[in-house]
């Protein structure tokens, strides 16, 4: 079955696309089996028809090197085997290589909200058959810089600021705990020592707001932290990010009632507490050098005063459908 892009053939266009697949996969992934894991995959691969070379990461920022130098090389497809760390980092490479190579996604990760938002299947060998089998479509990108980050990062899912990564880098800290019992424990970390609100300049396509505000979620996808509907309404595909945050500061019962919002996506109708709405392009400036924040969960900084976030409309092919 060919790969199509855009509904063109790749195997039409070798120079597009070649057949050869770069896996890129975290060795401790998997709770740790990920060596093992890796052998599984590409045998799996190669019970297909497909060649696959794999690469192991050996510390953070490696897999983003990896997928620029596959991506330049000209591999067909390159596979990040992980969680949302890896994905990100991996579309991170092929963004940064400016080269049209395709990513596909192994779910073996302690959080595959990504994953999950794309509708890659959870099963190992579900999910080498899509990769083989599917078609790729274009998604958006979004881009965040800041003076932490002049050169700027990528992100899939969403970027965010104040509480959510509060929460999620304190469950980033727990070593015996993950996934979404993580994220529960850090909320009720967070819930007793409430963080004072940020004073906010925010512009949303160019329309500045003043905020006093502990949240603002900046959304290609829907879902965070495992369980948290951030932005219900979000589309990777529909060239618009889903702006969400709080409209005044929150005490610790208005946090408790906002959390139980992020779990039902409920906070759409909740016009008191949030505001909801879309945009291309959001920039942030803070009074103070406090400000924290994630882009895909990953550490963007945690004490940034200055903030835009860009939207980059279809710039990525994710492999993710199936040809019927």
């Amino acid at each position: 079955m060919k790969e199509l892009v855009n509904g063109t053939s790749l195997m039409d266009n070798p120079r597009v696309l070649r057949k050869d697949i770069l896996l890129i996969i975290n060795p401790n992934a998997s709770k740790g089996k990920g060596r093992s894991k890796a052998k599984e995959i590409k045998a799996l691969f190669q019970e297909r028809g497909r060649e696959c070379t794999v690469a192991y990461t050996k510390e953070t920022g490696h897999a983003e090197s990896l997928a620029y130098r596959g991506a330049s090389y000209g591999y067909g497809v390159i596979v990040a085997a992980g969680g949302d760390g890896t994905v990100n980092e991996v579309a991170s490479g092929i963004m940064r290589s400016g080269k049209n190579i395709p990513l596909g996604i192994i779910p073996i990760g302690r959080g595959n909200d990504f994953a999950w938002i794309a509708g890659i299947p959870q099963k190992t060998k579900d999910a080498v058959s899509l990769i083989v089998d599917g078609i790729v479509s274009r998604i958006d990108v979004g881009f965040c810089k800041g003076p932490e980050h002049p050169k700027g990062m990528y992100f899939l899912n969403g970027a965010g600021f104040g509480f959510e990564p509060m929460v999620n880098f304190r469950a980033m800290g727990y070593k015996r705990i993950n996934g979404m019992p993580s994220y529960v424990a850090a909320f009720f970390y967070i819930l007793r020592h409430v963080p004072k609100p940020y004073n906010i300049r925010m512009k949303i396509d160019g329309e500045e707001r003043l905020l006093s505000t502990q949240q603002i979620s900046i959304c290609n996808g829907r879902r965070m932290g495992s369980a948290f509907i951030m932005a219900p309404k979000a589309e990777i595909d529909d060239g618009l990010f889903d702006v969400m945050f709080t409209n005044h500061p929150l005490s610790g019962r208005e946090l408790i009632k906002a959390v139980i919002a992020f779990f039902r996506g409920s906070q759409v109708s909740d016009t008191n507490l949030f505001t909801y709405m879309n945009a291309t392009k959001v920039e942030i400036a803070s009074e103070e050098p406090v400000v924290q924040a994630h882009c895909d969960g990953e550490v963007f900084t945690k004490n940034g005063t200055l903030f835009s976030i860009s939207l980059l409309p279809g710039a990525l092919g994710l492999v993710r459908g199936k040809i019927s």
